[in-house]
């Protein structure tokens, strides 16, 4: 027993001489939570140290232990290729005077997290016009980068440093070919085999997505079966598909049958592990998604992977960015393992309606009482959700909703709804419009 005492006083007494709390290691809980989050430039561009360390600590607090920085070169549609940190590349300018990467990393060292580092992408990928040649060349600039990256950090940042990002995101639409999954396979290899020769310690990453109309989940996971049989990754390799419940890609009722299959073709590739990419947003609007549809997300995939990292918490519930409630619910989930309960919001009153002739209609509408418990207003017309207000991060939100779509002659009913962020609706608030030309 004093045996034991004392190495735990050990441990303090080291963790204290170098900048880091005693702390036990968490209980393994039953329910998932999200382990990490993506972060991009545009969002942190401008960040001081300070706020990287507040930042660090609501993802601390949330659980989570990675952060996936990408990408650190970006080619746009006009061939412009900026860097995010000092690249020595012919024809590569620095995106910002300050180095992102190596503010990222530092703090990230302070804070205690490990971080994946993007390589590069080009945006015409999107086009999927490109030529076999055009994509293995982007793939040995990806190595360029890598090199740089692991020359400019690796000895300083070690296993902060700790794993890399596949940036360019592949669908179940322009790769369902042998032909086009050999190319896809031959493209993966010139980066992974190269990565895994200087840095073998450091996992190699992808998140790819999938859209339920352009094909079957059975399909997808021949498809990767067959990517997977011929690419050369490693035990420790992640491939973590976006669950593409933001995005549209899948809908709720369709994202087990999918992440089944998709489990199936990770199983018959030895020590590779299968992650989720959960999204945290709406794409219809880009708002937060509810507590309660990321909550479902992560439950549905849980059975099938080992882990869960989502995009984007610090861009969609950051209280740094967005409305408190949503981080502060998340943390009490995260604690406890349910949501917290709250009443249902009161309607919105005093709605009134105004058509400007051939441009827009403008409905406006009276906050409620309970405000203070919402997160935002969901807005319909004849029974179809045409917006979607969210109060920011200082508790404001707009009340009045312009809608700019070309409407005919006809009776058109809006309603409003107020939600909070674990998606309990008010009753309708609903006023009607009669056009008539």
């Amino acid at each position: 027993m004093k045996k034991n005492i004392f190495l735990v006083l050990i441990c303090c007494l080291i963790n204290i001489t170098t900048g880091w709390a005693c702390i036990q290691k968490p209980k393994k809980i039953s329910y998932p939570i999200a382990d990490g989050t993506f972060i991009q430039n545009d969002l942190v561009a401008h960040w001081s140290d300070k706020h990287w360390q507040q930042e660090f600590n609501v993802l601390k607090k949330a659980g989570m232990h990675y952060i996936i920085f990408a990408p650190t070169l970006y080619t746009d549609n006009n061939g412009l290729t900026v860097s995010l940190y000092p690249s020595n590349l012919p024809n590569v300018k620095k995106k910002y005077t300050n180095d992102l990467v190596e503010t990222c990393l530092r703090n990230a060292k302070k804070a205690g997290f490990k971080v994946f580092l993007g390589l590069n992408f080009d945006e015409q990928w999107w086009k999927a016009t490109f030529t076999p040649e055009w994509f293995y060349q982007k793939m040995d600039l990806g190595n360029h980068v890598g090199k740089e990256l692991v020359q400019h950090y690796k000895q300083r940042y070690g296993d902060v440093m700790y794993g890399w990002y596949w940036v360019w995101e592949v669908d179940n639409l322009h790769c369902t070919t042998d032909a086009e999954q050999a190319i896809l396979a031959k493209a993966l290899n010139i980066n992974i085999d190269y990565l895994h020769t200087i840095t073998p310690s450091m996992p190699f990453m992808l998140c790819p997505f999938m859209n339920y109309r352009l094909g079957s989940a059975e399909d997808c996971c021949r498809m990767w079966e067959n990517v997977f049989a011929q690419t050369h990754f490693k035990a420790g390799d992640i491939f973590a598909p976006q669950d593409c419940i933001g995005a549209g890609g899948l809908v709720i009722d369709k994202l087990d049958e999918w992440f089944k299959n998709l489990h199936a073709a990770v199983a018959k590739k030895p020590g590779l592990l299968f992650w989720s990419d959960a999204e945290t947003f709406d794409h219809r609007f880009w708002t937060s998604a509810t507590l309660d549809r990321f909550i479902r997300q992560m439950k549905i995939v849980k059975p099938y992977v080992s882990n869960i990292i989502c995009f984007a918490y610090s861009h969609y519930y950051s209280p740094l960015r967005v409305n408190k409630q949503f981080n502060k619910a998340y943390i009490r989930y995260v604690k406890k393992g349910s949501l917290p309960q709250f009443p249902i919001p009161d309607p919105v009153k005093k709605l009134s309606i105004r058509y400007v002739v051939g441009e827009r209609v403008i409905v406006t509408w009276q906050t409620t009482s309970t405000d203070a418990q919402i997160c935002g207003y969901y807005i319909y017309r004849n029974g179809i959700l045409v917006g979607n207000l969210q109060f920011d991060k200082k508790g404001k939100c707009n009340t009045e909703f312009v809608d700019k779509e070309e409407l005919n002659t006809g009776i058109y009913n809006y309603s409003i709804c107020a939600y909070n962020c674990v998606g309990i609706c008010s009753p309708r608030s609903t006023i009607k419009l009669i056009i008539s030309h």
